[in-house]
């Protein structure tokens, strides 16, 4: 195997996958030793997080691969965003949704065969400022889906995708809505009402298992904005057992709509997360933009 000129470096969140991503360590210096003259493997530490990390060491290598799941690739690119460096993504964690979307292979060595292969596509990012500041990659969850990721931590001995279906069940109970002003792009399109999820969809997957935004794209320059209205226990609960499928024609309390800025205000607190990292849960302001093929990412076809 002919080895790439291009330097790499793989971030481990040695949290990610209930702390068995480090085991991948050694298994991943090998595979790089096959493919990359220059090449680093680090883990995080609490001395280190993983943004000031990735950070320092977008300014040494020309790639950054982030190895574990959705919470470890939102931690990179907060570090890298904006600056140019490429990026890349070796699902190994609890939730990968962004990988999902992005489309790449099954097995891991296909994608580290494909991260050798250096061609990049310009992926858009959500940006958010307010009464929180950052980059999400995936989806933004503000209401419902914010606080049943909140719940999620708390389940500390199971693993899976069922830590979010149950942390989603809990909230529930918990939430019942809130009335929200938001408008939408430069023309202010008003947006308004009372609701009990408000998310917004770079990616088509949440919380490992919901398919709720099949019509999101990475490449066009927009998000989807899914809105569910305030609804029943029960029908709450019947539209999340659906949303492994995507959302259905009967599902009137759902809207989609394409979207480049927001500017979204709850009337009470609300729960928000990015990318299955907890942002707060007394969040009142927050204003969105699609950031436009602003990160350089290895996908697959």
């Amino acid at each position: 195997m002919e080895k790439s000129p291009t330097s790499v470096c793989f971030i481990l969140n040695p949290a990610a996958d209930k702390s068995r991503s480090a085991r991948h360590a050694a298994w991943l210096r090998r595979q790089a030793e096959q493919r990359w003259h220059r090449f680093e493997v680090v883990l995080s530490t609490p001395d280190e997080p993983m943004k000031e990390l990735a950070a320092k060491k977008a300014a040494e290598f020309d790639v950054i691969v982030a190895c574990g799941g959705d919470g470890t690739v939102h931690q990179v690119v907060n570090g890298i965003a904006g600056i140019g460096t490429g990026f890349a993504v070796l699902p190994v964690g609890t939730g990968n949704d962004f990988a999902k979307s992005l489309n790449l292979p099954e097995s891991r060595e296909a994608i580290l065969d494909l991260i050798q292969k250096n061609k990049f596509q310009n992926a858009d990012l959500i940006r958010f400022k307010g009464d929180s500041e950052g980059w999400c990659v995936n989806t933004l969850g503000i209401g419902l889906d914010g606080l049943a990721n909140h719940y999620s931590k708390s389940f500390h001995r199971i693993k899976g995708f069922i830590i979010y279906v149950m942390g989603a069940l809990k909230a529930s109970f918990k939430f019942r809505g809130a009335l929200f002003s938001i408008t939408s792009g430069p023309e202010k399109k008003d947006l308004s009402g009372e609701f009990l999820m408000v998310t917004v969809c770079n990616g088509k997957w949440e919380g490992g298992t919901f398919y709720i935004a099949p019509g999101a794209t990475l490449f066009d320059g927009r998000a989807d904005l899914v809105t569910v209205d305030k609804i029943s226990v029960p029908k709450i609960l019947l539209y999340m057992s659906c949303f492994k499928n995507g959302p259905a024609t009967w599902m009137n309390a759902l809207n989609t709509q394409k979207v480049t800025s927001l500017n979204v205000h709850a009337e009470t607190a609300v729960a928000v997360h990015a990318d299955g990292e907890q942002l707060g849960t007394e969040i009142h302001n927050l204003y969105i933009t699609v950031e436009r093929g602003i990160l350089p990412v290895i996908a697959g076809h």
